[in-house]
């Protein structure tokens, strides 16, 4: 690779641009797998070099940089909108000759990052950024033109910024060798992570709580971060965490669980929405669940009473849910032992639309069967989901001595398929197989 030349490296870049993102992406990976260099490479022709001369210098923030349309708040801490505004207001007036630094630098993908000068260019951009925001504390016009320009409402995520990056070194070292993905924190790694908690924090006070952050974005139970806690404050010195950062921590978790609980907050809209809302759900009894269990946290605490507060949002969520949906299952699938007027009675294209957006009520109460106690709804959901499985019984019940009497009867036909159709949307594959064969034997009578 070091034989390519600039023209080379220019003809790669136009190539891996023209190709679509999900490509390029396959393309890095499985070059990486063979040659990480030649990985780097690829990923770095994906770029416009200016984009990735950004990315580069902004890399100790990657992990706390994700999209928050699509990653839930400890991981968007500074979203990528962020970091574009701070390295435009780097290149205009705060910092050109560092943003110039980082585009030589960057010119040539081949050249691997020299972490000592870069990290140096960090901790002058950080310098800068905080004199910069405390020399406006007297002017209120222009620190409301900063927060404008850089699209916040206030310097705190600026300010956790220029910190990440000042303490970039001492971070980079604190997280060598721990695993990118942590499926279980067991008692050798807890005993790790409060060994290298406390070299960060001797190094720089400051450091330690985004080293945590930093952790819990490698764990698939990111609540799991609390039983360090109870390894650094058990023990025989006067080392002990901090206050900010323990409530720093805890209250990125309940952000996380907010985050979750707004996904499930709407009516299901379609298919992919009740996945994703039932996906929500459980993250968020995940979460609450995950803490409470860790640390034992007091109903009557600071944390106590916002996840008791989250929950019974979310069990007014489900409420909303549940009463939609059991007003939904009276327009697609009536009571059979209550008349109804024949204005109701759905046919067509009518009952299809309507079966359509029961069979989502259906897939949301299904997938979230078991993790709605665990998010204050069990005792209503259990409620819920008897009513719906008994009105289906009857409604199979009653179809069936129908189609008994008129077994040509296309209406009669058409219910049945619903029906079925829905049992299996709630799981209940094998009573509308059933029901089905009983249907069809009903008709042949």
């Amino acid at each position: 690779m070091t034989t390519l030349t600039p023209a080379k490296i220019a003809q790669l870049r136009a190539l891996m641009s023209a190709l679509p993102a999900a490509l390029t992406g396959k393309i890095v990976e499985a070059a990486r797998a063979g040659d990480e260099a030649m990985g780097d490479l690829l990923h770095a022709c994906t770029r416009k070099p200016e984009v990735y001369a950004r990315e580069r210098f902004f890399a100790p923030l990657a992990p706390l940089s994700l999209d928050p349309a699509i990653a839930r708040p400890s991981l968007a801490h500074i979203p990528p909108a962020m970091l574009a505004t701070v390295w435009n207001w780097m290149d205009e007036t705060l910092a050109p000759d560092i943003t110039a630094d980082m585009k030589a630098r960057c010119a040539n993908p081949l050249q691997p990052p020299d972490d000592r000068a870069e990290d140096a260019l960090r901790a002058e951009t950080s310098k800068r950024i905080l004199s910069a925001i405390d020399e406006l504390s007297d002017d209120p016009r222009a620190t409301k033109q900063l927060r404008h320009r850089l699209g916040v409402s206030d310097f705190r995520a600026v300010r956790d910024l220029a910190t990440i990056m000042r303490a970039a070194p001492v971070l980079r070292a604190a997280m060598t060798g721990i695993p990118d993905t942590v499926s279980e924190l067991g008692e050798e790694l807890s005993q790790t992570l409060r060994d290298r908690y406390d070299e960060a924090c001797k190094t720089d006070p400051d450091a330690g709580v985004w080293f945590l952050y930093l952790v819990m974005a490698r764990l698939t139970r990111p609540w799991a971060i609390l039983r360090v806690f109870e390894k650094i404050v058990r023990r025989d010195d006067d080392f002990l965490l901090s206050r900010t950062d323990v409530s720093t921590i805890g209250d990125a978790l309940l952000e996380d669980a907010a985050y979750y609980v707004s996904g499930f907050a709407d009516i299901p809209s379609s298919s992919e929405a009740a996945h994703e809302m039932a996906a929500a759900l459980t993250q968020f009894a995940t979460v609450t669940v995950g803490m409470s269990r860790e640390i034992g946290i007091r109903k009557d605490g600071g944390w106590g009473r916002q996840i008791m507060a989250l929950r019974q949002r979310a069990s007014a969520q489900m409420e909303a849910i549940h009463a939609a949906a059991l007003a939904q299952l009276d327009k697609t699938v009536p009571d059979p032992h209550k008349a109804l007027p024949a204005r109701l009675k759905l046919s067509g294209e009518a009952l299809e639309a309507a079966a359509a957006r029961m069979e989502m009520f259906c897939t949301f109460l299904r997938l979230t069967r078991d993790d709605a106690p665990r998010a204050a709804a069990g005792g209503a959901h259990a409620s819920v989901l008897d009513r719906i499985s008994q009105r289906f019984d009857m409604a199979s019940e009653m179809l069936l001595a129908q189609m008994r009497s008129a077994p040509g009867d296309g209406d009669l036909t058409e219910r049945a398929a619903v029906v079925a159709r829905l049992m299996t949307a709630m799981g209940q594959q094998e009573s509308a197989s059933v029901f089905l064969r009983r249907a069809a034997a009903a008709r042949a009578a």
